[in-house]
């Protein structure tokens, strides 16, 4: 199988000759190749060429110019964010600071914002390229509501302020939407949406203000898969019947602190599962056998499942040592050997 294939089938549930790796590198793919944080927005041909050496250095199944290229989205929008060399970008200034501010909040012309043109550029480099399906990746409707005002203020109305809460996220998903259209016109086949933020909220708040709104952004591309991030096991099984009822979700992406058997029985398998290989102290930190070792179980834990996808729990980080990469790539071959 190519990775065409691979990741094709295991999104449709269909069998391959081994798990698809779904590696989430983004800016790690600039620094193994000596360039700066500041570049992998700022330059599509170099951020790309750069991606394609980590494809061909790595051979995993999927690449994206960016796993969080929200940033960019929200200066767009009117953001202020700084990039810097040595460190990954942050917003500076939120565009909306009061419920005044989100009359103003419209879909901007993409191409007009330098580090958003990256993303669209690049994309369409990876995708004429690449010999793997490019996948686009954007914040979901909670995660970048939360670029575009503070946590401060946003947690506060969504308790107070219930209405002007779910008017504020339909205009997130509004521009969610329209990017994530851009991708794909770009050559981008497979969507990913990154909600990091589920941990800190209710789940009654996670159903209300970000899976109720999944629908409407799982009809643009054939495949879809949401990344939660961080200790969401007590969501998940609340939250398990709701996930079931979104249509278009092929996979769910899980971090290190959630069981993926459990996940698995709590979707009743009807949702792939992508995970949770530790990329927080393992990848970065562990040995390759260790990386090695941890994958081997991962595919254990899954039953060997034709959906499931071996993947970190996030980003893998800019100073993972690229023996681990390799490892992780690598252990999903020796598996069945």
């Amino acid at each position: 199988m190519d990775s065409f294939e691979r990741i094709f089938s295991a999104l449709k549930g269909q069998s391959v000759d081994r798990p698809p790796v779904f590696p989430q590198i983004g800016d790690h793919a600039g620094i193994i190749n000596k360039l700066t944080y500041n570049i992998m927005y700022e330059d599509a041909k170099m951020a790309a060429d750069a991606h394609l050496k980590a494809l061909d250095l790595y051979g995993y199944d999927i690449t994206t110019i960016q796993v969080e290229p929200s940033w960019p989205v929200a200066e767009a929008c009117g953001a202020e964010v700084n990039y810097p060399r040595d460190k990954n970008p942050w917003i500076t200034k939120y565009p909306i600071e009061s419920e005044n501010d989100l009359e103003n909040l419209g879909v901007p012309d993409f191409m007009e914002t330098k580090s958003l043109r990256v993303m669209i550029e690049g994309t369409n480099i990876l995708a004429n390229e690449a010999d793997v399906p490019v996948a686009a990746f954007m914040t979901g409707p909670i995660t970048f509501s939360l670029q575009l005002m503070s946590y401060k203020v946003l947690i506060k109305m969504m308790i107070k302020n219930p209405e002007f809460t779910h008017k504020f996220i339909k205009k997130s998903v509004i521009l969610i939407r329209e990017y994530i259209k851009a991708l794909k016109e770009a050559g981008a086949t497979v969507f990913v949406v990154c909600e990091h933020d589920f941990q800190i909220l209710k789940t009654e708040q996670i159903k209300d203000y970000s899976l109720d709104y999944l629908p409407a952004l799982f009809d643009i591309y054939d495949y879809n898969i949401l990344h939660m991030c961080g200790k969401v096991s007590p969501h998940l099984e609340v939250l398990a019947h709701d996930l079931k009822c979104i249509k278009n979700l092929n996979t769910l992406n899980i971090g290190p602190f959630v069981d993926i058997s459990k996940t698995q029985e709590h979707l009743n398998h009807k949702i792939g599962v992508a995970g949770n290989i530790d990329h927080m102290r393992l990848l970065p930190f562990g040995s390759p056998k260790e990386v090695e070792n941890a994958v081997h179980k991962a595919i254990e834990a899954s039953g060997r499942d034709p959906r499931f996808m071996v993947a970190p729990g996030c980003e893998i980080t800019s100073d993972t040592p690229i023996e681990n990469v390799k490892a992780l790539v690598k252990a999903t071959q020796t598996f069945y050997k």
